[in-house]
């Protein structure tokens, strides 16, 4: 009898669980941000390591005058968090408008001893995307993955650092740390500066901002879009990506759990002699994401396609690029967390220089790869079997 009752409750669970999902992603189809912009220009630098980045984005915040926007997944309070809030403080102090956004359970370990130092100052800080009813569940698993900073309204940053001292390769576990990051100029930043502006007003209630934040910005020498998506159109925005391909696709990502469609575009891509090649990690940062991942690139190698797996450290970037001439720096991995539940942001850049220059450093990080193999995989132990059969089953929320 005990156990009847033990597994009646356990099944009125598992439903209100998927009630939950399947009520809370019907509500937020229908009051999500998504929108992809209208081409327009503006300028690039790439980055590809910590510490050029963190520099050149102190150095901008150093020197701004008016505002600060910045919104990251991740925010710790540890060495080079320190530096970029240390810096913050200080411009705050000065008189410029600083707001710093970051998801709630990305950074739910950081205090409040640290944010009521930068309240105190004068930075406006928000928590995204809290926890609540209804649909708690769906919220638990909806994080705001944005990394955007817009400065004067006329930087705007973009990619897959967040604050912290991994990123730079200050923690043994991974070592050396590579993400890609995009430092842009010109008329696309005030696609950047909505995108952050929205997600302000859906956690502040702050609508409209006392100083300008939209100054004219001139035109730059690259055709950019940008892509905000919230877990709803990105996997058709991959697909249109991966189908237009005729020459290469290369897909960076450290997480790589695709939907049915995408694998099978990719499959399809093969099949019309596309060269695929996907960059990956050897290391694991969550469970179960590799074991997730051999589920799926079994057949893709099957078929032709290069898997590299990044060995030196820890491989966090995300990016693709198509036919030598189209590139795209993401905040979001090539996985269904991101294409079904998370809220993103990127930029496609169409310029076959700029595409050429993310494509040299992509190949010096595949010459410090390992190539998966089908014997590789035939190979790995017997008790990771199992795990892939269960990291498949909850693909959804790795």
């Amino acid at each position: 009898m005990i156990a009847l009752i033990i597994l009646l409750v356990l099944i009125a669970i598992v439903l209100l669980v998927m009630l939950d999902l399947y009520i809370g992603r019907k509500y937020f189809s229908t009051h999500a941000f998504e929108r992809s912009f209208d081409q327009t220009s503006g300028d690039a630098a790439f980055y590809h390591d910590g510490e050029p980045f963190f520099d050149q984005l102190l150095t901008d915040i150093q020197q701004a005058s008016s505002s600060i926007h910045m919104m990251f997944f991740i925010v710790k309070n540890d060495k080079i968090g320190q530096r970029v809030l240390q810096a913050l403080k200080a411009k705050a102090e000065q008189g410029v408008s600083v707001f710093l956004l970051t998801d709630r359970l990305g950074s739910y370990p950081f205090d409040q001893k640290a944010i009521d130092m930068l309240e105190r100052s004068g930075i406006q800080f928000y928590f995204l995307n809290k926890p609540r009813f209804p649909f708690l569940i769906y919220r638990l698993n909806m994080r705001n993955h944005r990394k955007i900073t817009v400065i004067d309204g006329k930087i705007g940053y973009i990619g897959g650092f967040n604050i912290g001292d991994e990123y730079v390769g200050k923690k043994g576990r991974f070592g050396i740390w590579k993400d890609y990051h995009l430092r842009m100029t010109g008329q696309v930043v005030a696609d950047l500066q909505h995108v952050f502006l929205n997600d302000l007003y859906r956690s502040s209630g702050i609508h409209q901002l006392q100083y300008e934040v939209f100054p004219a910005l001139e035109p730059g020498t690259l055709q950019c879009t940008t892509r905000a998506t919230a877990g709803f159109s990105l996997e058709a925005l991959f697909l249109q990506d991966i189908q237009q391909a005729r020459k290469q696709i290369i897909i960076c990502t450290p997480y790589f759990i695709p939907s049915s469609p995408l694998l099978k575009a990719l499959l399809d891509a093969r099949k019309r002699s596309v060269t695929v090649e996907i960059i990956i990690p050897m290391k694991a940062d969550h469970p179960l994401v590799k074991e997730a991942g051999f589920h799926y690139l079994k057949d893709l190698i099957a078929s032709g396609c290069l898997v590299y797996r990044f060995y030196k450290g820890f491989y966090h970037s995300k990016a693709i690029l198509i036919d030598h001439s189209r590139c795209m720096i993401s905040t979001a991995n090539f996985d269904k967390r991101s294409m079904f539940l998370n809220e993103e942001v990127d930029v496609a850049i169409d310029d076959p220089d700029f595409t050429a220059h993310v494509e040299e450093k992509i190949r010096e990080h595949m010459e410090v790869s390992e190539i998966l193999t089908e014997e590789t995989l035939s190979k790995r132990p017997l008790f990771t079997r199992p795990l892939e059969w269960v990291a498949a089953m909850f693909s959804y929320f790795l």
